[in-house]
């Protein structure tokens, strides 16, 4: 287990972010009387860390076509078969091979499951829940925006090639909203999202500006996913199995040492006892709030804790 501590901990220092509230032109750090009040300086510092966010960046098109075939209106019948399994590898390209890509096989799962509609109920579920999360709703500065049509029409893009995104972000009003501080921050992509997260109003002033940290990946992690089994059920194990390491992938970049803490994740909603532990105590995840990152390896199987190739496997 030293040797699984060792290595984590490695992993989150190469994917460590700038200092909470470093602010920084590219060549020297600015002075309190020069700050400026927007994010965008630590919008573009994130963004730079990860080749999927420079990708997403890239990818904005304010013409965009209107998406395919999204299969709307589909109900999944969780009393069906299952689906067939057959394992469906994640696509990596980019300049240093570590760009999630869609590819015929993810698509096609998109579709095994019922398409966008599917997706969007998938995460209106995991918004109602995190909504009423004491951990994840401090992050969500308001309520009112379409929080699960824009996360659904991200994961449909990113599996499909489709432009679902794009679409709802071209509608997007490029005003900028307050945050925490009198901050001001244009809210247009998944980066830009997560800047306004940290620094969200409903933090606690000593928290604000703070990236998530492991115990709270772990609980966006089994909520949305416990989300993902009320629709998916056990209709798609290949969609399933996909998606949980999809998952692992992009959690990466909000901290490094979260990746394998994901198939604990989805397995933590197949006991009911589990969701009515989390609510028993007022929807909080006591179990892994505050661990140490030692305690919280002592949660998951060994063989899971030194799987060096999980998920780009």
């Amino acid at each position: 287990m030293k040797a699984s501590i060792s290595r984590i901990a490695s992993r989150a220092r190469s994917t460590a972010k700038p200092a909470k509230n470093a602010i920084s032109d590219g060549s020297m750090t600015k002075s309190a009387h020069e700050k400026s009040d927007t994010l965008d300086h630590e919008e573009r510092a994130f963004r730079a860390t990860d080749e999927d966010l420079v990708a997403e960046e890239q990818l904005f098109k304010p013409q965009a076509q209107d998406i395919g075939n999204t299969t709307a209106g589909v109900n999944i019948d969780l009393e069906r078969p299952a689906c067939p399994y057959h394992f469906v590898p994640l696509r990596m390209g980019g300049n240093n091979g570590r760009t999630h890509m869609p590819s015929a096989g993810s698509s096609a799962l998109i579709d095994e499951i019922g398409g966008l509609s599917a997706l969007e109920e998938i995460t209106k579920s995991f918004y109602n829940k995190a909504f009423r999360d004491a951990t994840l709703d401090r992050f969500i500065r308001s309520h009112d925006e379409p929080h699960a049509k824009r996360f659904a029409g991200w994961i449909h893009q990113k599996l499909t090639g489709s432009s679902a995104w794009d679409n709802e972000r071209a509608s997007r009003s490029d005003e900028p909203v307050e945050v925490a501080n009198g901050h001001t921050i244009v809210v247009h992509d998944r980066t830009s999202a997560h800047v306004a997260a940290w620094h969200s109003p409903k933090r606690q002033p000593n928290e604000v500006g703070r990236h998530f940290k492991l115990d709270e990946c772990r609980v966006w992690m089994r909520l949305h996913f416990w989300a993902m089994r009320e629709v998916v059920g056990d209709t798609s194990p290949s969609f399933i199995e996909y998606y949980v390491r999809l998952i692992g992938h992009f959690v990466s970049v909000y901290e490094g040492s979260a990746p394998i803490f994901a198939r604990e994740s989805y397995r933590w909603s197949s006991s009911p006892g589990n969701i009515q532990d989390y609510m028993d105590r007022g929807r909080r995840m006591d179990d892994v709030l505050g661990l140490s990152i030692g305690h919280a390896l002592g949660q998951i199987p060994e063989d899971e804790a030194n799987d060096a190739n999980w998920p780009d496997v």
